[in-house]
Formats: C-alpha cells, sequence, structure tokens
C-alpha cells in the first residue's frame, strides 16, 4: 500500500483504534526470541512487524538496495529493530502506540531506545512531512507473502511452554517457520516433523512395518503422528493452534497427516514436560501447529513426486485464499493428496517378500481448513477454526507367502472445531474462553479368502477453557506476569464390528482442572551490571480430578538467567501424571497364530502371540528437568548456539514388555510371560477369551503343534529413564545460512522386578543414540539452493543370537528455488522448486531380524525407508 502520510497516519489511527493492540506485548522490557535471516531491509522490517506487533512505515526509496544483517537471539523488539537498521543509514521514530516510521539517522528528530517503554504520555513524536510517501510493511506483507499476522492476533501471541503472551519461556522451544518447511522440499507435514533429529519416526507412522516385532510399532491406518524422544505417541500433546485433537485408531494419538502444508505459519516444539501447563499426555512434550489466520489474496500450489526406483508416486493439490479487513478475516485452505503405494516387489532389498505386500501404503486424502475472526467491539473479538479431513487406505498385508493374504480397506473421516472469545477487561488483563468439539472415526475391512472382518474406532473429545492472562505491578524489578484458568474435558472411545459385535468396547473420562502459572522477573534487564543482565522465575502448577483415575498435582517450576546479553541460562524441574488411555485399558485382544519360526525355534511348530489391553493398569507419573542456555553473537557472521540436557524419570510406565517380539521364546527374561506346552483345553481357553484370532502359520490350528502362548499385553513398567541432549547451531554468511539439529537419547527400562534394566535406544525398532539434520542455503536474488544432510546412528539387532551390528544411514536432500518477482506478468507471484529426497539412492541398513516376522524385510522401518531417491517438482502460484 502506497499513501501519503497524512492519509495513512487516519487509515493507522483507524486501525490502531480497531485492534486495539497491547503495548505490554511490544514492551521494551519483554525479550523476544528472533531468527530473522539476512535479506533485503523491507523484507527483514516485514518479519520484525509481524513479531513485534508493530506497524511500519517506511518511504519506498529509503530500503532500496539495502541488506539487513541477520538477528538471531533474545532482545526487545527496540534492540531487535535497531539491529536490523545497523548497517543502513536509518533510524525510526514512534508515530503512537502501534506505529512507526523509518526514517534518515540524520534527520533531527531520531531517537533513542529509552529505559522506559515509551507511552503516548511520554513520548514526543516528530510526524514525517506530509508530502513524502511512505509504505506499510505489513500491507506489503500481506500481497506478497500472505499476511501471516493480523494486528489482532499479533498482541495475542503466546509462544508454547508457556500461557503467558509475549513471554520467554524457561523451557526449551523449538520453532520451525514456514520458510525453512519450504526449503526442506518436504511435501507433507508428516514428513516434515519426522525429519526433526527429537522426533522418532516409529510408533503410528506411514512405512513403518509390523515387523518390527513391537505392538508399539505399527502402522495401522497411515496416520501420522509425532513421537517425541522415542517415548511414545502417547506421550506427546499435539496441538493445533493451542487446542487438543481427538485420537485416531486404537493408538488414541494425533493424526497430523490432515493438516493443509500450505496453511502451516510455523511449529513450536517444547522438549520438556508440560503437564504443569497443559495436563495429561505431555509427558514427553508438546508440539504445536500454528496455522495461518490472516492472509489477503489467493494461492494455488501443485506438486507432483516420485521415486526413481519406481513406486509411490504422489501428487498433491492445495488451494489457499483469504480476506483481511478491519474488524474481520476470513481464510479457507483446501488440499488433495493421493499417493501410489510401494510394494516389495518393487525394491530390490525386499525381493524376498510377498511381491504384492505394501511397504508403504496407498492413500487418498481430502482436507480443509477455515479460519474466521472478528472485533465485535473495541474490546472483544471472536475466532472460529476448522479442520476436516477425509483419509481412504487400500492395501495389501501377506507377510509370509505360505499365509493368506489380507486385503485390508480403512476409511478415516476426522474434524475438530475450536472457537475463542477475547474479552480485553483492562489495559492490563485479558480474559479468554475456549470451547473445542474433535472427533475421529475409523471403519476398516478386512477380507482374506476364508473371513471378512469389519472394526470401528470413534475417539470423541469435547472442552471448555477459561484463561485471565495480566500483569501484576509491585516489584522494582518490574510486573509479576501471570496467568490462570481452569476447565472441563470430556474424552471418549468406542469400538465396535459389524462382523463381531461381541467385541464392542467403550470408554469415557470427564477431567475438571485448573492450573495457573506466573513469570517473576527477580532482576529487571540492564547492561549496566556483567553478570547480572537479567533473572526471571518462572512457577506453574494443575490440578486434575478425573472421574476413572481420581485426582493429580503436576508443579514445574524454571528459571531463565541473562549474564550478560546474548547468552542466556535456562533449568526446568516438574511433575507429569498421565492416566492409561483407553487402548491401553480396553484394547480388544487378538491372538495370532505364527510358525515358531518366527520366534526363531527351529523345532518346528507354531505359537500364539496375545496382544491387547490391561483393566489393571495404574497411572504413569514422571519427574523431569532439564538444563540449558542459548548463546547470540553478532557480526558480520551472527551465530546463535543452543544445547539442553534432559532427563525423564519415569514410574509405571505402560509398555508391552516383549521386544523384539522375535526374541519372545529364547530370551529367558520374558519367561514369565510366556506359557510353554500349553494344552489343548488352555489354547481352547485363550480363543474364547479373544475378540479376534488370525492365522498366519500357513497351516489350520492344531493344538497338538502349539510349543507357546506369548502374552504380550499392556502392562505397567517398574521404571523407564530417559536422559540425552539436544544441540542447535545456526549461521549467516551473507547471502549464505548453515544449520545443524542433533538429538543423543539413552533410554533404559526395567519392566519387571526379577529383569534386569536394559538399555533400549540404539536397539531394533527403538529410537537411535544419535540422530542430526544439518544444512545449508544460499539465497540471491529470488533463487535459493538449499542442502540437508540426514544421520542416524548405528545400532543393534538385539533379534538374532549373537546380537549384530546395523549400520549408520547417512543421506543428503537438495532443493533448488525461484521466485518470481515483479509488479505483473503471469510470473509474477511464482515459486518453482525442485527438490530430491535421499538424493544418493541410499538403501536401508541391512538388518536381520524383522524378516523373522515378515519375510524378506530386511531393514529397521522405524529409522530407515526403503523408499530411495524421491524427486519432486512444486509450483505455487499468488494472486
Amino acid at each position: 500500500m502506497i499513501a501519503s502520510a497524512s492519509v495513512l497516519a487516519v487509515l493507522c489511527a483507524a486501525e490502531a483504534a480497531a485492534y486495539d493492540a497491547q503495548p505490554a506485548v511490544r514492551g521494551e522490557n519483554v525479550k523476544l526470541q528472533w531468527n530473522i535471516p539476512a535479506q533485503p531491509l523491507t523484507d527483514a522490517l516485514i518479519a520484525w512487524s509481524e513479531q513485534s506487533n508493530y506497524v511500519v512505515l517506511i518511504q519506498d526509496d529509503l530500503a532500496a538496495g539495502v541488506q539487513s544483517q541477520a538477528l538471531m537471539g533474545a532482545y526487545t523488539s527496540f534492540e531487535a529493530l535497531e539491529r536490523l537498521l545497523t548497517p543502513s543509514t536509518l533510524t525510526y521514530k514512534i508515530r503512537n502506540e502501534t506505529t512507526l516510521v523509518v526514517t534518515p539517522r540524520l534527520q533531527p528528530a531520531s531517537m533513542t531506545v529509552p529505559a522506559e517503554p515509551r507511552t503516548a504520555a511520554n513520548t514526543s513524536v516528530s510526524q514525517p512531512a506530509d508530502s513524502l510517501e511512505y509504505r506499510e510493511v505489513r500491507e506489503q506483507n500481506r500481497r506478497s507473502r500472505g499476511g501471516e499476522h493480523s494486528p489482532e492476533d499479533r498482541d495475542q501471541i503466546v509462544v508454547t511452554g508457556t500461557r503467558i503472551r509475549g513471554a520467554a519461556p524457561t523451557a526449551p522451544v523449538r520453532v520451525v517457520t514456514s520458510e525453512e518447511i519450504e526449503q526442506s522440499g518436504f511435501g507433507q507435514i508428516g514428513d516434515v516433523v519426522r525429519s526433526f533429529p527429537e522426533v522418532f519416526a516409529g510408533g503410528q507412522n506411514p512405512g513403518v512395518i509390523a515387523s518390527t516385532g513391537s505392538a508399539g510399532n505399527q502402522n495401522v491406518s497411515n496416520a501420522s503422528t509425532v513421537n517425541l524422544r522415542g517415548v511414545g505417541t502417547d506421550a506427546t500433546l499435539v496441538l493445533l493452534n493451542g487446542r487438543r485433537l481427538a485420537g485416531d485408531t486404537f493408538f488414541q494419538a494425533a493424526d497430523i497427516s490432515g493438516i493443509p502444508l500450505a496453511a502451516v505459519e510455523r511449529v513450536e516444539i517444547v522438549a520438556d514436560g508440560s503437564s504443569a501447563l497443559y495436563g495429561s499426555d505431555a509427558v514427553a512434550g508438546v508440539v504445536n501447529f500454528i496455522l495461518r489466520n490472516d492472509f489477503e489474496g489467493a494461492e494455488v500450489t501443485g506438486r507432483v513426486s516420485g521415486a526413481t526406483q519406481g513406486g509411490a508416486f504422489e501428487q498433491t493439490y492445495s488451494a489457499l485464499g483469504g480476506v483481511t479487513r478491519s474488524g474481520w478475516r476470513a481464510l479457507a485452505n483446501y488440499e488433495y493428496a493421493k499417493q501410489e503405494g510401494l510394494t516389495a516387489g518393487q525394491r530390490d532389498i525386499t525381493s524376498e517378500a510377498v511381491d504384492g505386500a505394501h511397504l508403504l501404503q496407498p492413500q487418498e486424502r481430502h482436507s480443509l481448513f477455515l479460519s474466521a475472526g472478528a472485533d465485535l467491539s473495541d474490546r472483544v473479538s471472536l475466532s472460529v477454526d476448522a479442520l476436516a479431513s477425509k483419509r481412504n487406505v487400500d492395501y495389501l498385508f501377506q507377510p509370509f507367502a505360505f499365509s493368506s493374504p489380507l486385503n485390508i480397506s480403512i476409511d478415516t473421516p476426522s474434524f475438530s472445531v475450536g472457537s475463542t472469545l477475547d474479552w480485553k477487561a483492562t489495559d492490563k488483563w485479558r480474559v479468554a474462553v475456549t470451547g473445542v468439539v474433535s472427533r475421529s472415526h475409523n471403519e476398516e475391512w478386512s477380507r482374506s479368502p476364508a473371513t471378512t472382518n469389519n472394526t470401528r474406532y470413534e475417539n470423541g473429545l469435547s472442552y471448555a477453557e477459561f484463561l485471565a492472562e495480566g500483569a501484576i505491578s509491585g516489584l522494582p524489578s518490574g510486573d509479576i506476569r501471570t496467568a490462570f484458568g481452569g476447565g472441563w474435558r470430556q474424552e471418549s472411545f468406542d469400538l465396535s464390528s459389524a462382523t463381531s459385535p461381541q467385541s464392542a468396547i467403550s470408554g469415557d473420562r470427564d477431567i475438571k482442572y485448573v492450573f495457573g502459572e506466573a513469570l517473576i522477573p527477580l532482576v529487571a534487564d540492564s547492561d549496566d551490571r556483567p553478570g547480572l543482565h537479567s533473572l526471571v522465575v518462572s512457577a506453574s502448577g494443575r490440578f486434575e480430578d478425573r472421574s476413572d483415575f481420581g485426582s493429580a498435582a503436576t508443579p514445574k517450576v524454571g528459571i531463565r538467567y541473562e549474564p550478560v546479553s546474548g547468552l542466556t541460562l535456562r533449568a526446568t524441574w516438574g511433575k507429569s501424571f498421565k492416566a492409561p488411555s483407553f487402548q491401553q485399558l480396553l484394547q480388544s485382544r487378538t491372538a495370532v497364530l505364527f510358525p515358531a519360526s518366527a520366534f526363531r525355534v527351529a523345532s518346528g511348530g507354531a505359537a500364539f502371540f496375545v496382544t491387547g489391553g490391561n483393566p489393571n493398569l495404574e497411572p504413569e507419573r514422571s519427574r523431569s528437568w532439564t538444563v540449558g542456555g542459548e548463546f547470540s553473537l553478532d557480526g558480520r557472521a551472527p551465530l546463535t548456539l543452543s544445547a539442553t540436557y534432559f532427563n525423564i524419570d519415569f514410574t509405571d510406565r505402560v509398555v508391552t514388555p516383549i521386544s523384539p517380539a522375535s526374541t519372545a521364546l529364547i530370551n529367558p527374561i520374558f519367561d514369565s510371560f510366556i506359557d510353554h506346552d500349553p494344552t489343548s483345553q488352555e489354547q481352547a481357553d485363550l480363543l474364547a477369551g479373544v475378540n479376534r484370532f488370525v492365522n498366519l502359520s500357513g497351516a489350520p490350528h492344531d493344538p497338538d503343534t502349539v510349543i507357546a502362548i506369548v502374552r504380550n499385553l499392556q502392562q505397567n513398567a517398574l521404571s523407564q529413564r530417559i536422559e540425552g541432549v539436544d544441540v542447535s547451531y545456526r549461521q549467516e554468511f551473507g547471502a549464505l545460512s548453515a544449520f545443524a539439529n542433533a538429538t543423543w537419547i539413552d533410554l533404559r527400562q526395567q519392566s519387571v522386578p526379577a529383569a534386569p534394566e536394559v538399555t533400549l535406544s540404539g536397539t531394533i525398532a527403538n529410537v537411535p543414540d544419535l540422530r542430526t539434520r544439518g544444512g545449508l542455503t544460499w539465497e540471491t536474488s529470488g533463487l535459493a539452493v538449499t542442502g540437508n544432510v540426514n544421520f542416524v546412528s548405528s545400532s543393534t539387532d538385539t533379534g538374532v543370537a549373537p546380537n549384530a551390528e546395523i549400520g549408520s544411514w547417512t543421506t543428503i536432500d537438495a532443493n533448488l528455488s525461484y521466485d518470481f518477482d515483479g509488479d505483473g506478468g503471469f510470473l509474477s507471484g511464482m515459486r518453482i522448486a525442485l527438490s530430491a529426497t535421499n538424493l544418493f539412492d541410499r538403501d536401508p541398513p541391512f538388518a536381520l531380524s524383522p524378516s523373522f516376522l515378515q519375510e524378506g524385510i530386511f531393514f529397521d522401518s522405524t529409522t530407515a525407508s526403503p523408499l530411495g531417491r524421491l524427486v519432486a517438482l512444486t509450483v505455487r502460484k499468488r494472486f
């Protein structure tokens, strides 16, 4: 938008009144985490405006040809702006509480940043000359980049890890932006998340094959879930715009595959126990997907990809549109994706497997995201978000050539609707009321030549919550920022079957809760005290009363200490509580008859492998603590380093004790879960007590040939301990930027008192000891070239005797993109990208034991993929 300064002043004043922005969020005493790469100054000011909540006005020719330096680290809004303007001859002036004007530095009216927050009462502002023409960079942002925040939303930004707006949490938080997602070359949000070193690709995720022998690693419905630290998808809380989602199938972890990638603004990861703030399920941490809610214009995207070895061809199409007006906004994003499957016969590494059996399941998906907001008055606003998706999967499951083929079809419609009413009660206090309804339905049909089975899963979630957030004056070092609230939540689960009505189960629970958080500045920010720049303490707590497992209190404390500007040290300690999921309690019991050779018994015969829930489970409890810090350095090559040590100590962790399953009959520590040489009556009793019987032995059930019953039911482990280190590096070298992230994990578990503690990390079907991802990006004049290196450390195949080493796996990804700039023409607003994952087409490292449970599978599908090189072309056009 270009307008005369006098006209624009009226527009800005009207906008400020309409949105009633909150100065406390913009204040100089609040430090925010910044990550703005070196780029043209106008683009840098766009990014600064999005995060700081200020409207920025700049004369068109002032920014022409000016390059900003990179901005990384924790700074107040004005400190950040000064660093962005340092290479130029520009400074800024404050027009009012919502608007800044960038002007030449040598003008008499140039200002320095005062120690106290500026307000209309204590700031004298020199207005720019009426004859000058200025551009509002936020309006430019809406046209060129989609306008990711409206003013009414930006003054309500809450970083995951705290309930307090604008506060820097004491917990470690990693933010992945939409720009970083574009540079990765991935086409689905699940692929993006699984590339993070702190996330384990096992659990319920595409590409996970049942041959892992772990009940926790099964691709039931092709859903994508988040598994922080490899602790389990049930221990990571997933939020969509800060709101919970219903679970998927019997795993009951939130499925993120239906989130349209074009709608994602950023992903925030809190890899720290957060039950004190968010309640149960946040034991390992929280992953919050923040979607766009403010967009002006339209955007269409098309992406096609395929593996150079054949199979897995995928096409994705997206249409995004929105309007933003004074006092209201609306946005819609529809995405369609269709992926062909990958069968064992299409890869040399699985050439011995059943030819038509699927390694990757074919899928068709429709997703729709809607968002709208309006100012009901100058102090009250209303926002509504809705996400709906429908997935269909059809695949062949046949673990052995002699077993009956199973043709499986699954339909999964789901939706989530959330609404928040926000009231600015005073200049320092706001109250928000939120309501959410979320549902997931799964309809599965499994057909063999002899039988047909149907299973339906229904997961439901409803809750209402209120939150009051504000500041309490009193300390010389600054206001105490606080948030408190409470709510009610209902969770439900139903399993039914058209072919086996007797197997129906259902459960529900009500949770009432209250919570509170305080951020206490013990030492105010100051550069005059070397060694004591600032010191902040946080304290939070939550009390929950559950209809099925009683009440529990979960506290958490944290500290954030800055000895000098640019260096931050932090630590947290807290407790978490998690009730068993309905799946863990009520999952129907299934008995699978395997050939005894699947359990490495060469004498012949067969063995039952029984899985299912356990209604006698106890709640899980844990203590967790972290210590870490960030260091940022300005200059010609700005640098940011981050490191965090984490420690989680579980008691009564719910697990399936036998892993890998192929060792059940040869490892003596599992003897307490085995019935050796069961009688015909014991087998009959077993089959009468299970909900489903599957025969994969290749022959009719003969009681005389059964050598054992393996019972791998859910149970409380005696202990589970997880510790490790996260490390992050970022640096800018002009047009070149570099990053590296790494996670090292040590996970140990003791299942029963008689068994020894065993190390699970670095073993087959478990989280690897070390995972890293790093890369370089070079950008110039619309062209961007990115190369990333992925590394998974070697592991141990504990499913064979003696144990064998599984080699490490290193792959390289590349992405080449070009953004067409200009004021007109068809190419204006277009972006074309060519990407390749696993550029050098590396096969997964060899592992023998998965072939015992599914012949021809010679790799660990939780840490490596048989897909090979995948090449994708993406074209995006913005209008």
